[in-house]
């Protein structure tokens, strides 16, 4: 609320200009607190008697015979301020400052219309000033006091939020890991044709299930402000292979055209987050094929110098599908957002990928764009800036490659703690497919039992489990004496949000496999850890006497 000269005014008697001064000292005499005294002809403002200045000229050496009986005008300020009481303060302050400094000391008359309204003073515009930095203060006191409380009421809904998204992706992802898993063992059965067909639909499914919850939880982090992002050297004609192997089988089915080209040397290297980028690009892929019914899906990767090593790495990925208006695309990069409800009947889908496309792009300094014409197709790029690396290229060994056949294992004691029935027989089978048998148990503390009752070269720990789940068990251990204390411990979880993955690291695990269990990331880690153990031990069994060693087999 403005404070007004209204709101400042003082209850004071008014004189005529007739009036002695005689008069007014009886004024000033009658009431100590009275400090001007207006002077007013009518309805009309003619001058201002201060208290200080009055009594200044009637101690003067014949100052009350001299004033006593003659009219107040000879001892009146002529000139005083006057303002209208409608005057905002900041102006009667500006004024004052600007035009009458006197006003400070004298104090200043209000008139309404031009007709006298009062009189204010110094004093009381300080008074009123003060208050009013008081009530502020007190306001803004209580709003920080809400906005407190609100911080707090949000920290806390945030925190449900993130503690539902854990529960509920803990919660999809072990069942769908029973899913995923047993299509992974039955296709790599002998199926007949119809089996096969029956299982790929199972496993489709399945992978749409698995890739919205993804999606949801990309979002949610990203909202949160808790995404990411690993950057390391990469190679774009890996992106480029990858994207053709995955995307060119889909393309014909629907007997479409896809292509993709890369106009960088096969060994150019760059920095960036290549699983964010990779996200990215298969995203605008997979809605150029969903959304193209005839023609063809072509991506072009280009890479423009900007100076200094720096790159921009421009994308464009063009189909000639069914369009999109131009009323749907100012939101079309909007969290649910389709183009219409007749495209999402005849194609599906949450409306996340592209939002996630524009969150991601915007995370690493870039952006994400679209042109379309109905019924003609659309272009989809995203820029995103990159450092070029001139270290010399690595070599990828064959025996890390996911096309290289899998490794035979050496015979190993495998420990699997895991609670849920359904999780267990799909670690069971990917574990045979390998040729390899585990021992089971239900819960961490029964984990530690077994690694003080027999040897074990691997652990597979499941993070949530009743009695003690998997990070206290890893923590336990790891405090055990060598060499149970040493065992190589993967975290096998549903639990895919958050710092998962840290807090199993700080609890002594090595390594991390995200449920549904894909078969190839299991083998990766029976190679990396089993291989690794088996050489350990044939090293220790020619070591010379007198040295303690263990066989981990």
């Amino acid at each position: 609320m403005v404070g007004l000269v209204r709101d400042v005014l003082v209850a004071s008697p008014a004189v005529s200009p007739q009036a002695t001064g005689g008069e007014v000292y009886e004024h000033f005499s009658d009431d100590p607190n009275l400090i001007v005294l207006p002077v007013v002809e009518g309805t009309q403002p003619v001058g201002l008697v201060t208290r200080d200045q009055f009594f200044v000229r009637m101690a003067n050496r014949h100052g009350r015979a001299l004033y006593e009986r003659r009219p107040i005008t000879f001892a009146m300020n002529k000139n005083p301020l006057v303002v209208e009481t409608r005057t905002p303060l900041s102006e009667l302050n500006s004024q004052i400052l600007r035009d009458s400094p006197a006003a400070l000391m004298e104090g200043f008359i209000a008139t309404r219309n031009g007709d006298y309204a009062g009189v204010g003073t110094t004093l009381e515009l300080f008074r009123f000033i003060a208050q009013e930095s008081a009530d502020k203060n007190h306001r803004l006191s209580a709003l920080a006091e809400q906005l407190g409380r609100a911080r707090l009421e949000a920290l806390a809904a945030s925190k449900a939020k993130s503690d539902f998204l854990a529960t509920m992706s803990h919660e999809i992802r072990t069942p769908l890991n029973g899913v995923l898993g047993v299509t992974q063992l039955l296709q790599a059965t002998s199926l007949d044709a119809e089996q096969a067909e029956f299982v790929r639909v199972i496993d489709d499914s399945g992978k749409i299930l698995l890739r919205l919850l993804n999606d949801i939880l990309d979002l949610s982090k990203i909202e949160a402000g808790k995404m990411e992002l690993e950057v390391t050297p990469f190679r774009p004609s890996t992106l480029v292979r990858d994207a053709q192997t995955l995307w060119s089988g889909q393309a014909r089915e629907k007997g479409i055209a896809f292509s993709i080209e890369a106009d960088c040397d096969e060994d150019a290297q760059y920095e960036g987050d290549p699983v964010r980028i990779k996200q990215l690009l298969f995203n605008l892929i997979s809605n150029g094929i969903k959304f193209t019914q005839s023609g063809s899906v072509a991506v072009r990767m280009q890479f423009l110098p900007l100076g200094r090593r720096r790159n921009v790495m421009r994308v464009e990925v063009v189909d000639t599908g069914c369009g999109i208006p131009d009323t749907a695309l100012r939101e079309l990069f909007s969290a649910f957002k389709q183009a219409d409800v007749a495209t999402n009947r005849l194609h599906g889908g949450t409306g996340l990928g592209l939002a996630i496309c524009r969150r991601l792009a915007e995370l690493m300094g870039g952006s994400v764009d679209v042109t379309s014409r109905p019924g003609e197709g659309s272009k989809f790029w995203f820029d995103i800036p990159l450092k070029s690396v001139t270290t010399a290229p690595q070599t990828v060994s064959a025996a890390t490659c996911n096309t290289a056949p899998a490794t035979v294992l050496p015979a190993c004691n495998i420990l699997v703690a895991e609670d849920n029935p359904t999780n267990q027989a799909v670690a069971r089978g990917f574990l045979k497919l390998r040729g390899l048998s585990a021992d089971f148990v239900e819960n961490g503390q029964a984990a530690i039992d077994a690694v003080k009752l027999r040897d074990y070269s691997l652990i597979l720990m499941d993070m949530e489990m009743p009695v003690m789940d998997g990070l206290a068990a890893s923590q336990t251990i790891r405090s055990l004496g060598s060499p149970s204390g040493r065992i190589p411990i993967v975290a096998l979880t549903a639990n895919a949000v958050g710092q998962a993955e840290r807090r199993c690291i700080d609890a002594g695990m090595d390594d991390f496999i995200t449920k549904p269990i894909v078969r190839a990331d299991l083998d990766r880690i029976l190679d990396k850890y089993l291989l690794r153990g088996a050489s350990t031990a044939a090293v220790s069994n020619q070591a010379p006497q007198g040295h303690a060693t263990r066989r981990l087999a």
